[in-house]
């Protein structure tokens, strides 16, 4: 029996971002960037990416208080109504799903956070809990957890439509497919009016399952046939079905319940390094994508990571957020010590499908906000500063050190990550970025206004190749992808392609 206690003891030592997310002190994306940052230390000792720790065992201290004990996992269904954002920190929403919660619910130092969002007009079922390896099981595509939604249309789908929903819908980050579309019954409807309130008008329900779990990705599909959603209620997660809860409910799950709804898996306990990343492919595996600005880095490396089982990063994404809030705090965008000091209040969170795609500063998600004009005629002021890109590299190489990643940029493969396992290079002509940028922002494709904006891309370039520091280049070992007059998908296929093939090569 001892040397069996023993053997137990030694299995217990998992990984510092782990340890940290187990006790409700942030995601584990968020510790390691607590760690990059110095501000975790472990008996005495600055923390390291990746360090095996015990909890129970090891002293860790963060910003110098003790870690507490790991938190009793609690595990929470919401009924959310319309007009209630699914954060939980959102100083600019009215209500928040916390908000719902009543007092008995809401008691405890237990971090809460829910798993996944609804959009704040969609209503339904959403699950809050502590438990970050529940909420991983829940999210990540690999573990396919379904959820079961009804969607209220204004008029019924036509055969046309209902085939094109079938054969899937091509959106940016991959085709994007439905499971089980059908009319609702005459009980299911019945069923949802108690669970939703009132209709304002006769709609036509359908209900539908979804394995993936992209931002929107019903509202983009339906509207992409021609059928826009008007109501959209998600009745089912897993095993875990809506019934008996009123609008703005909430009631706590037991264990068990919790483990119908996202089964364990084996060997949980252990680094996300050790998981599949795709057949034949490494999951340490680390590839750079790099690329002039408005080249598809984002749309190609978010498609690409989610055909291979990766996580995905826009680097960018971290500039941007830097200029959005100094220019927010009416900073001198040529003050080095001024945006260093916003570093720490930036944060990038995963989607539902696990890219890092969402931008929080200051608890607040300004995703939208940072792809404003104005930031893209500021930002590369911002991003020439040698002292900025040297803060911000930390927080880039701590995203990367999980593996299973994708990380885009402009130097990435030659300064972030020069190690990568992978390098790829976006080679697009200037008018066939600037045309893609037009309708990126909804803009008609028109001479004049494409001319506006390849003008501001070629000022950028100019920036970006020119500057003293981090200049955009080739790197020497990068594969390069040429994507004039490639569809998304066919860019998406050569990323795909590059990657398996590098990959299969003897190192």
């Amino acid at each position: 029996m001892r040397s069996a206690f023993r053997f137990r003891v030694t299995e217990v030592r998992i990984r510092i971002h782990k340890a940290l997310a187990d006790a409700g002190v942030a995601s584990r994306r968020s510790a390691e960037l607590l760690v990059a940052a110095g501000r975790v230390r472990v008996n005495g000792e600055p923390a390291q990416i990746g360090q095996r720790v015990d909890p129970q065992r090891d002293a860790i201290v963060v910003d110098g208080q003790p870690l507490a004990a790991a938190a009793a996992h609690v595990y929470i269904a919401l009924n959310k109504p319309p007009g209630v954002t699914s954060t939980v920190d959102d100083r600019h929403a009215e209500r928040t799903v916390l908000d719902l919660l009543p007092p008995d619910l809401r008691r405890g130092k237990e971090r809460l956070y829910p798993v996944g969002r609804l959009d704040r007009e969609s209503e339904g079922l959403i699950l809050l809990t502590n438990d970050g390896a529940w909420a991983q099981r829940l999210l990540h595509p690999r573990y396919e957890v379904e959820r079961e939604y009804a969607v209220g249309l204004a008029r019924p789908l036509t055969r046309e439509q209902a085939a094109r929903l079938g054969e899937g819908i091509q959106l940016e980050e991959g085709l994007a497919r439905l499971h089980h579309l059908r009319e609702a019954t005459t009980t299911e409807i019945d069923k949802l009016r108690a669970a939703t309130e009132g209709n304002e008008r006769r709609l036509i329900w359908y209900r539908t399952v979804l394995r993936q779990g992209w931002r929107r990705q019903l509202r983009r599909m339906f509207a992409e046939v021609g059928n826009p959603v008007t109501r959209l209620v998600r009745v089912r997660i897993g095993t875990l079905r809506i019934d008996g809860l009123r609008p703005g409910q909430a009631r706590r799950m037991s264990g068990r319940d919790a483990a119908r709804v996202a089964p364990p898996v084996a060997r949980d306990h252990e680094p996300e390094t050790a998981r599949p990343a795709g057949p034949g492919i490494s999951p340490t595996l680390v590839v750079s994508l790099d690329g002039p600005g408005s080249s598809g880095k984002s749309s190609v490396g978010a498609g690409a990571a989610a055909r291979l089982g990766f996580r995905f990063c826009d680097t960018g994404l971290l500039y941007r957020a830097l200029t959005w809030l100094a220019m927010e705090r009416r900073l001198d965008l040529d003050d080095s010590d001024a945006l260093v000091a916003l570093v720490p209040e930036i944060e990038l969170t995963e989607d539902e499908g696990g890219r890092l795609t969402r931008v929080r500063t200051s608890q607040r998600d300004v995703t939208e906000l940072v792809r404003e004009p104005r930031v893209d005629r500021q930002v590369s002021r911002v991003a020439l500063q040698s002292v900025v890109r040297e803060a911000l590299l930390p927080v880039q190489r701590a995203l990367a050190a999980g593996g299973r990643i994708i990380m885009a940029g402009r130097d990435i493969g030659s300064v972030v990550l020069p190690d990568a396992d992978v390098k790829l290079f976006l080679d697009v002509s200037l008018p066939e970025r600037a045309r893609r940028r037009a309708e990126e922002r909804g803009l008609e494709v028109e001479p004049d206004a494409v001319a506006v904006i390849e003008a501001d891309l070629q000022r950028r370039d100019q920036i970006d190749t020119t500057r003293e520091v981090a200049q955009l280049r080739v790197p020497t070992d990068a594969i390069v992808i040429t994507t004039d007059g490639n569809t998304l998908e066919q860019t998406i296929e050569a990323v795909v392609a590059a990657v398996q093939a590098a990959a299969a090569r003897p190192r």
